[in-house]
């Protein structure tokens, strides 16, 4: 077990793939918050940038490659996934996790780690949730309004109670081409804003919904602007 020697806020990413979010959060952050990130755990082979920023910010990194891990169906792996991130979180005594990654949590990890999971997702939920967000959405045709959503999470898929949105034009994503980056750019503020919200301890609940203390919940838009 590893003994903690500090009070500071200990923070945990899970990722699948590159790792794109967390390397370019770890790029342009300040080094404040990325003192205050312990761990990164990756079900699949991050890209050599990003092994090479945790190497020289001294992040410890750890694999679990989700294909090696057992079970016969999917369900069974993701029990077996979330058990070694458990592990992992109570042996680094992790704060909070963020997730990036793209397999479903479950057991005792939602548990022990009750409303300490954040999840990022592409859209504005509850519209669109699961995989493809963003191809959902543009499939669907209609909507004027594209965005993010930061979220606890509990045993359904993108269900969890909502922190933080971000919203971004539908027309800016086609303006740019169809470039996925002009939505999911937003995840890296996000992110830096969650770690300083979470540290000072402004995030708490209310009539069973998310509140972070001190933040404006009246402000209002009609979209489109005429």
């Amino acid at each position: 077990m590893y003994r903690r020697k500090d009070k500071r806020m200990r923070f945990a990413f899970y990722i699948s793939g590159a790792g794109t979010r967390l390397r370019y959060f770890l790029e342009q952050g300040e080094m404040k918050r990325i003192r205050q990130i312990e761990l990164v755990i990756s079900d699949a082979c991050i890209s050599d940038a990003l092994k090479e920023i945790l190497n020289i910010e001294k992040i410890i990194y750890k694999e679990i490659f989700y294909e090696a891990l057992n079970g016969d169906s999917r369900a069974e792996k993701n029990l077996a996934l979330s058990g070694r991130i458990l592990e992992l979180l109570e042996a680094h005594e992790i704060d909070y996790c963020f997730s990036f990654g793209s397999h479903l949590l479950s057991g005792p990890l939602l548990e022990r780690y009750h409303m300490r999971l954040i999840n990022f997702h592409p859209s504005l939920l509850p519209m669109f949730p699961g995989i493809k967000a963003i191809d959902q959405a543009t499939r669907q045709g209609t909507v004027f309004l594209a965005g993010n959503t930061a979220h606890f999470i509990d045993a359904g898929m993108d269900t969890g109670p909502v922190i933080m949105q971000s919203v971004v034009p539908f027309q800016a994503f086609y303006d740019s081409g169809g470039d996925y980056e002009c939505i999911l750019n937003l995840q890296t503020e996000m992110l830096g804003m969650l770690l300083d919200l979470l540290s000072d301890g402004r995030i708490g609940t209310e009539n069973k919904r998310v509140k972070i203390r001190g933040a404006d919940y009246h402000v209002s838009a009609i979209f489109p602007a005429l």
